[in-house]
């Protein structure tokens, strides 16, 4: 499910496979190749399961490095 609004979907198997954690959008289009890189949050597996599912590199960013700005994260606190 994306934070933002609307399903997301795995672009290896439509409603075959799951697309992972709250940045499934983020993986999903990197996986289509509409994007080269995405920023997603981590909380609890959310950049690793998407990663995971759709078959790319998912690297969690330290936290203060890059920019929140424009990020809908699933938890405020996390």
């Amino acid at each position: 499910y994306s934070s933002r609004g609307g399903q997301t979907e795995n672009p290896y198997g439509i409603g075959r496979f799951d697309v992972g954690g709250s940045s499934s959008g983020s993986g999903s289009a990197i996986a289509a190749n509409f994007a080269v890189a995405a920023v997603g949050t981590e909380t609890s597996g959310s950049i690793l399961s998407p990663s995971r599912q759709n078959s790319i590199v998912g690297i969690k960013p330290t936290v203060g490095l890059i920019s929140r700005s424009g990020i809908i994260p699933l938890s405020h606190t996390q």
